[in-house]
């Protein structure tokens, strides 16, 4: 069954979206509104929009807007039911049970239940099983205790090539299902599959809500021809470049911090947080992408790399320090002894050292020079060069203008060149553009039938008899203003109540038609413009343009009959009297309305 509209609104009263939004994007109070970074596209400068009393979401720079429902559907990649079963659940309110909406939506759902479920097979090995007690004792040994084991819900994938097989059919999870979800590997005959996680400590991997998605597996000793570590490939729900290891569980600390320490592998995360240390996530192994970046961007705009001291993690930060730079965050570089790690560093010298170490953290420029030159000064000019050459590449990925002279200019000092040299030698700037919103009312027949899309959804009652008196839904050429003036002219004429909050639930399982209705919710109409008469002169455009058509058609019949030879007359006749009913219309509905709308 359907889930009425009434239960729909009253999850959507009990549920605040700014708190919501909040779990994934940094707001801030500006007026009335809540703004941030957006999460759906790369941006420096936040236009993305949230307003509490409305209760819809828009961002002005890529166009994205909806309401509670769709933005949980974006984030998570769940259907309109799913979202709003979880937003029931945490506001405590029970929904009537229905069948999942869309096949699409089912499928997405079924890989968070069964990645749920085999974490919770890992984790009852872990603690039960001959194999998984001895890897506990190992982790202990390590250092973790069980209270941290348990908050980021490590588990244990015993040896069996089908011991999850096996677990799952017991409750009739289909193979294909755990296929999807990366846990199995078919068997090179063809015949059936097999655990793609056996012998291996499993870290499951959460979205930023907190749902399962993947899992990373980790060996308990060093075997020649065998990874160290094994991770989920790619799935519906799991993207390893778009996700952090601990995001789920440091991205309060983080935010309370304004500050995220990165560093690579899972457990370095996990001994960092029971140390106290709690706002970091990692990369688990992975090279960090411009996409995580961003994502990274919406918590905070600081960031401390702590990457190995080996070569490799040398390498590591310098590549991540360009992709960070990119995404318009603030970079440094904390130092750790030579051949240590973050796990080891606090096991041997603790977390004072830890915390000293990320107190003191190199800014990026000085990291930079100091991999370069390994701390020694720039004497000649051709490794005075070298280094500028280098470093102007990164310089090159500074989004604010402001911080990239900034950089220019500490970068000229401390190698000794100047800063004019530098410029040129970079060969190119980035010129510093800002969007530039036009807040006047076009006349275009988009615009025309989003204005009047807009009137009715504020008040259907009013401009219901206003507009609908006078046009007809076919009278909106676009396809998603059609289907919308028919949604509304239906619920006009069944005397139906209608608001922004109603529209945008009603519309939650279409995610195109509620971008488009956060679209025209967000149209600029300021509040000095007459409504009235910008009202009346939208409807004399959609007039004028339902009579062009048809004039047009008669000018073009005109002009193929005059190249035939063919007598017009019939037409020209036709055409005068299209264009006269034009006037006539046009004057009669100026003279309606200026009688009961303007002077009533």
């Amino acid at each position: 069954m359907k889930i009425p509209e009434e239960k729909i609104q009253q999850v959507r009263d009990a549920t605040d979206i700014v708190e919501i939004i909040s779990q994934y994007v940094t707001l801030k109070k500006r007026g009335k509104s809540f703004v941030g970074l957006c999460p759906f596209h790369t941006e420096k400068t936040p236009s993305f929009s949230v307003d509490p009393v409305k209760g819809f979401y828009h961002c002005f720079g890529c166009g994205v807007g909806g309401n509670v429902f769709t933005f949980i559907m974006e984030m998570e990649k769940v259907s309109f039911p799913e979202a709003l079963r979880t937003l029931a659940d945490r506001a405590g309110i029970s929904l009537p049970s229905y069948k999942e909406e869309g096949e699409e939506g089912k499928r997405t759902e079924e890989l968070y239940y069964i990645n749920k479920f085999a974490a919770q097979i890992f984790q009852h090995s872990l603690h039960a099983s001959a194999e998984g007690k001895a890897a506990l004792e190992y982790l202990i040994s390590r250092g973790f205790n069980k209270k941290i084991i348990e908050m980021f819900q490590i588990g244990y994938a015993d040896s069996d090539w089908e011991g999850l097989i096996n677990r799952c059919r017991q409750r009739s999870i289909s193979l294909e299902t755990l296929n999807r979800a990366g846990l199995l590997i078919p068997r090179k005959d063809g015949r059936g599959y097999y655990d793609r996680f056996r012998a291996r400590i499993m870290f499951p991997v959460f979205s930023p809500s907190g749902r399962i998605i993947g899992f990373g597996g980790r060996t308990l000793r060093d075997q020649r021809g065998v990874p160290k570590y094994l991770n989920t490939p790619e799935t519906a729900i799991y993207h390893k470049g778009k996700v952090f290891y601990g995001l789920y569980q440091s991205k309060s600390a983080i935010r309370r911090d304004d500050c995220a320490v990165l560093v690579e592998g899972y457990t370095d995360l996990i001994s960092m947080f029971q140390h106290g240390i709690e706002n970091v996530v990692a990369t688990a192994g992975t090279a960090l992408t411009e996409e995580q970046a961003n994502l990274l961007a919406h918590y905070t705009k600081r960031v401390i790399l702590i990457f190995d001291s080996d070569s490799a993690g040398l390498a590591a930060a310098r590549r991540a320090i360009d992709i960070l730079i990119g995404a318009g965050l603030n970079v440094s570089v904390a130092a750790l002894p030579e051949g240590s790690d973050p796990d080891s560093c606090l096991k041997e010298e603790g977390k004072e050292a830890m915390v000293e170490a990320v107190k003191e953290a190199k800014g990026w420029i000085d990291f930079r020079i100091d991999l370069l030159y390994a701390g020694g000064k720039l004497n000649s000019s051709y490794e005075k060069a070298e280094a500028a050459r280098s470093i102007m590449k990164t310089v090159e990925k500074i989004v604010d203008p402001v911080e990239r002279n900034l950089a220019i200019k500490e970068i000229g000092e401390k190698i000794g060149v100047d800063e004019n040299l530098l410029i040129r030698q970079m060969g190119r700037m980035r010129r510093s553009s800002g969007e530039v919103k036009d807040s006047g009312i076009s006349t275009d027949q988009q615009s025309a039938e989003s204005i009047l899309l807009r009137l009715l959804i504020e008040n259907l009652e009013e401009w219901g008899r206003r507009i609908f008196g006078i046009l007809n839904p076919s009278d909106f050429n676009g396809n998603k203003n059609r289907l919308l003036a028919d949604e509304l002219y239906r619920r006009f004429l069944n005397q139906e109540k209608i608001d922004s909050e109603r529209i945008l639930n009603i519309k939650s399982g279409d995610k195109e038609m509620v971008k488009h209705i956060s679209d025209l919710l967000t149209s600029p109409i300021g509040d000095d413009i007459d409504k009235n008469r910008l009202g009346l002169d939208c409807i004399l455009h959609l007039i004028q343009r339902r009579y062009e058509e048809k004039i047009e058609d008669v000018r073009n019949r005109m002009k193929s009959a005059q190249k035939r030879g063919e007598d017009v007359s019939t037409l020209t006749h036709e055409w005068v009297k299209l264009k006269n009913q034009l006037q006539t219309y046009r004057k009669k509905v100026m003279t309606n309305w200026k009688k009961n709308v303007e002077f009533s």
